[in-house]
């Protein structure tokens, strides 16, 4: 994906509100709407990307340990960022500069800084979990474990008032029963990198609810911007206590390294941003969680792995999954978000 279609496509989409009405867009807010098609599609290209780097990662834990692997795509992911956000808010200051006035950029600046520290924690704790875990398990067991955060999600948007519909608890379901046919050969024990893809399941689902949060009242290229360094520096943090790192092994790393902070950060969590502003959490955690199905069928073109025909139906069940989540019902609203909300300019 170049630069032009992600600005046209991603980012140039953002409301000329300011930063006061960013501040009164609800994800309380409820419409009984479908979901954007926007933000779905982005939701799909965040699972796409987020399926096809556990290769990634899997490849990279063999030469460089977790902090350092964590520390060095977070870095990239934000790098890969700056640009476009430079870009845009220069051609936004041209066209709008009563947007930029210094007490809106300070209000702005306070809001995404915020935002990012939170969601920041919770990506880098379970980023941290997951890529630890994964070295002491196989892919796709860490894919089906890291992806029960679809069950995970509704359960928590329950006790902060937001219950989801029957549909969603049936899609539910049905995805579950499809990631176990996926991912799971033989009986499931749970090791102690099973333990920690666990933790990362739980922390995946905190982040999401946060960034649900958060979306309305930021812009979505800032808020992953400010999760990436915030990922980074603490990373970094523990990289230099917890490790040690040598040149010669981020070198051998290097090009999963660079997949992970491009594609995976860069784009896909920038894409979780955009998509979770038009569609409900549980239903976005419902698409997202096909990262395990786009990393199987990625192996079976890609690298010649064969999927079976157990495999295959898994990848229909969750499919089936998304499709009934996206049905809509006459008649029927939801307490969660399920309308798009602008990204704020500042």
């Amino acid at each position: 994906m170049n630069k032009n279609n992600l600005y046209e496509n991603g980012f140039k989409n953002g409301s000329s509100t300011g930063s006061g009405n960013s501040l009164s867009n609800s994800p309380e807010n409820t419409s009984g709407n479908a979901s954007s098609p926007r933000c779905v599609a982005a939701l799909f290209i965040a699972a796409f990307f987020w399926g096809t780097t556990f290769v990634a990662q899997s490849i990279g834990a063999k030469s460089v340990s977790a902090f350092t692997f964590l520390t060095c795509r977070s870095y990239i992911g934000t790098l890969f960022l700056l640009p476009f956000i430079i870009f845009r808010d220069k051609k936004r200051r041209l066209a709008e500069p009563e947007e930029y006035t210094p007490d809106k950029v300070k209000m702005s600046r306070k809001m995404h800084f915020k935002a990012g520290l939170i969601c920041g924690f919770f990506l880098f704790a379970a980023s941290f979990s997951q890529q630890y875990g994964i070295a002491y398990t196989t892919t796709a067991k860490a894919s089906f474990i890291t992806t029960m955060y679809v069950v995970i999600v509704p359960v928590f948007s329950i006790f902060i008032g937001k219950k989801p519909e029957a549909k969603i608890w049936l899609a539910v379901i049905i995805s579950v029963i499809g990631l176990y046919l996926l991912s799971i050969k033989g009986t499931l024990h749970i090791s102690l990198g099973d333990s920690f893809v666990m933790l990362c399941s739980v922390i995946f689902a905190l982040q999401i609810m946060s960034v649900n949060h958060f979306t309305p009242k930021t812009d979505s290229l800032k808020l992953s911007c400010c999760m990436f360094f915030t990922v980074a520096v603490f990373a970094t943090i523990c990289m230099f206590i917890f490790e040690n790192p040598t040149p010669g092994s981020i070198r051998k790393a290097l090009p999963t390294i660079l997949y992970a902070g491009i594609f995976s950060n860069g784009v896909a969590y920038t894409c979780q941003v955009i998509g979770q502003k038009g569609v409900a959490p549980s239903v976005a955690s419902l698409i997202m969680c096909l990262e395990s199905v786009f990393g199987a069928l990625s192996g079976w073109i890609v690298l010649k792995e064969d999927l079976a025909p157990r495999e295959l139906a898994g990848c229909i069940l969750m499919f089936t999954a998304v499709l009934i989540a996206e049905v809509k019902l006459p008649g029927k609203k939801t307490n969660e978000i399920t309308t798009e909300q602008p990204d704020t300019v500042n």
